[in-house]
């Protein structure tokens, strides 16, 4: 008897053919085939064909293009579409060289005229058929990752290794394209070029890892400021050099500004009491219509750079329509932030997951000005000018009018910054709450990552809201390394997990793993627990699986 393991797998053939006499002769004809034996499993139309091709695999199928339920050279098109990795060798009483022809350009392995062939001849073309079919699919996966390969090595020539930015190489490419459609007058093109303030003293001294950390920092805030329209390159040091299609001198202004709002928000921490604010001077130019290098542009630009550098660094210099430098002011802001009416509040529903109810809203702070417009841009600007207090005052009002609007069994939650509750008396901020509503509806919200140094200086102030009967919650938790005392000493009514703890928990044990941990301490300190961030079915439903009882997110629903 032959080993087991010494017998030739079997080939599965799917003869597709509607006259059973011509299937009985040819399953008995091929079925002598013994190198190697040959299985053949025949379906008489091709409704019958397709679905034992989703149940079953098969290396090869012959086919004959008259079928019951389909005819001509649609009936190949039909199972070529469903199956193309399972090679087709048509056979069929149709002669016709045209037909031939057709059918082999459209991925058939072969054609066969049932009057023509015999047992030896078609043998021969159906192992040639399974093994050319296997080559050419051997071929097309080499081919597929030679192109992947290619690819790859081809951006990787064009990007920055450490930022993923564009490189020099990878820049100037994009210059000239866009340099080229400028010149269709296809809008102004606008050029800013960026140096991270005294970064050699902060290299030098800190080591070139802290430094290399500081330039990925970097080159993410400046990915998060821009439009998906513009361009980025790192070309050197701590050099970046921004490219923006289609705008004008105005829009760069503002968006260079926002940029250099963006990067001063840098901070590395050395130790508890020790952090280093980072900053940058930008320069800013229209490109001109001639330029054809980076160099070229970069000596353009350079001057204006230099100007920021000089004049105090962290600023932005550029040139007014008539050719005079200037230095970027945000006066215009500032004064926008001093005036309390240029403030307004959106609202985000709060949900209980359970039921899919609203029980309330987290009220969110807005400027009147579509630069600066979100918290994130506006409260920079404030920290800068020394308006905090000032700015989230104002903000604090415009979201307490608002919430005034609820119905009086809806719960509000208002964001305010650590230094306005310790600079402000209670009394003052609760003066401001509607009079309609039990203060316990009330929840002010406060981030853990704008508690700066010892968090006891919080405990009275915020002991005074909660013997208002106002709730505390600590927001952001999870946002990089949560503070296990700022938890303890406030002991909030409500704990707000980050966003970052909540996105993709469906998908990553990882992510669930840290929320875990992090409700494991509001159990022990005996707060309810807010979920941000929920935007998909997916983790909706886990969260709820865990036990958290409320959320928000874009999901559920959107600030308006």
């Amino acid at each position: 008897m032959e080993d087991e393991k010494f017998r030739q797998p079997r080939l599965k053939i799917l003869l597709v053919e509607d006259d059973a006499e011509f299937a009985a002769v040819l399953r008995i004809r091929l079925g002598k085939e013994t190198n190697p034996p040959l299985g053949i499993t025949c379906a008489p139309d091709l409704q019958q064909a397709l679905e034992l091709l989703n149940s079953q695999r098969f290396d090869l199928i012959l086919l004959d293009l008259m079928l019951p339920d389909s005819s001509g050279i649609q009936t190949f098109l039909k199972i070529h579409a469903q199956v193309r990795h399972i090679p087709v060798v048509i056979l069929t009483g149709l002669d016709s060289d045209n037909l031939a022809i057709d059918a082999v350009r459209k991925g058939a392995e072969d054609y066969l005229v049932k009057a023509d062939i015999n047992t030896r001849l078609l043998l021969r073309i159906v192992h040639h058929a399974i093994d050319r079919h296997r080559i050419k699919e051997k071929l097309a996966s080499v081919t597929g990752r030679l192109r992947e390969t290619n690819l790859l090595l081809e951006k990787m020539s064009l990007l920055d290794p450490l930022t993923e930015l564009y490189n020099r190489q990878g820049f100037q490419q994009v210059l000239c394209r866009e340099l080229q459609l400028a010149s269709r007058g296809d809008g102004q093109l606008m050029a800013v070029v960026m140096d991270i303030d005294d970064f050699k003293k902060i290299n030098d001294s800190m080591g070139h890892p802290v430094g290399d950390i500081l330039l990925k920092e970097v080159a993410k805030k400046i990915r998060d400021s821009l439009r998906v329209t513009d361009y980025v390159a790192r070309i050197g040091g701590d050099e970046f050099v921004l490219l923006l299609p289609k705008t004008t001198l105005g829009e760069a202004v503002q968006l260079a500004e926002r940029l250099r709002i963006a990067v001063s928000n840098t901070t590395i921490t050395l130790s508890e009491k020790e952090m280093i604010r980072i900053t940058a001077s930008l320069g800013l130019i229209p490109v001109p219509a001639k330029t054809s290098s980076v160099d070229e542009l970069l000596a353009v630009a350079d001057p204006l750079l230099r100007r920021s550098k000089e004049k105090g660094k962290n600023r932005v210099s550029f040139e007014d329509p008539e050719g005079r430098a200037r230095l970027l002011s945000t006066s215009h802001v500032t004064d926008l932030l001093r005036n309390g009416n240029n403030f307004f509040a959106l609202k985000q529903p709060i949900f209980q997951l359970a039921e899919r109810s609203v029980i309330g809203y987290e009220f969110l702070s807005r400027l009147n000005q579509e630069t600066f417009y979100t918290p994130d841009e506006f409260f920079r600007i404030a920290l800068e000018n020394n308006m905090l207090t000032l700015v989230d005052h104002h903000c604090f009002r415009s979201c307490a009018s608002k919430a005034g609007e609820l119905a009086p069994e809806m719960r509000r939650h208002i964001n305010l910054f650590p230094a306005t509750i310790i600079d402000l008396p209670a009394e003052e901020l609760v003066d401001k709450l509607a009079a309609n509503c039990p203060a316990s509806n009330y929840c002010f919200e406060i981030s853990e990552q704008q508690i700066l140094g010892d968090s006891s200086s919080m405990i009275g102030p915020v002991q005074a809201f909660k013997n208002y009967g106002i709730t505390i919650a600590v927001d952001d938790v999870g946002f990089g390394n949560t503070c296990l005392e700022s938890l303890i000493l406030l002991e909030p009514d409500v704990i707000k997990m980050d966003k970052k703890y909540v996105r993709g928990i469906a998908q990553s044990s990882q992510v669930e793993r840290s929320f875990r941990r992090v409700l494991k301490i509001a159990e022990d300190l005996n707060a309810e627990v807010i979920a941000e961030g929920i935007e998909s079915e997916e983790d909706l439903v886990r969260l709820r699986d865990l036990g958290v009882k409320y959320g928000q997110g874009f999901h559920l629903g959107m600030p308006a």
